[in-house]
């Protein structure tokens, strides 16, 4: 089985969607000002996915040639502006090449809790999980380009 470009006006059914669960494994936090009136708050979270580990076979298989890749994920939480959709029903993107796999969640930092969540990240013993929803758009030999249809980021520490 192959994987096949996305080619629909709107988002795919849920049941044509892969899932992918990158395992997060640290954070980086930080503002990148580029002049006086400009700053951009960053947070990226690294992770990494194992294709071996994933239900889909197809997006197994097509993922294989970019392992290495993937053991080093950036996940990187932005405003809507910042990095262009691959698709308007689009939540983020997920771009893997053979240089680098980075994912890109559009619109999470004006979420309403978005910012409380980057905060939650610092509790002590906190553990996060992050669940995602695929659909490839851009399949070729040297690069794989998804848009995310859907995300969950979910993060457990204990209390007392």
């Amino acid at each position: 089985m192959t994987l096949v470009p996305y080619a629909g006006s709107s988002a795919p059914a849920s049941a044509s969607v892969a899932e992918l669960r990158p395992r997060p494994k640290s954070y980086v936090s930080r503002i990148w000002r580029h002049g006086p009136n400009d700053g951009v708050p960053l947070f990226r979270i690294d992770a990494a996915i194992d294709p071996a580990t994933i239900e889909d076979r197809a997006l197994s298989a097509a993922l294989a040639p970019f392992a290495a890749q993937l053991q080093d994920l950036s996940i990187y939480v932005l405003h809507a502006e910042e990095v262009k959709p691959l698709a308007p029903w689009a939540v983020g993107r997920l771009d893997v090449d053979e240089k680098s796999a980075h994912v890109f969640l559009h619109d999470y930092l004006a979420a309403p809790n978005g910012m409380l969540m980057l905060n939650l990240f610092q509790a002590p013993g906190a553990v996060a999980d992050i669940v995602m929803g695929v659909a490839p758009m851009v399949v070729e030999p040297r690069r794989i380009h998804f848009a995310i249809t859907d995300y969950d980021i979910g993060i457990r520490a204990s209390i007392g």
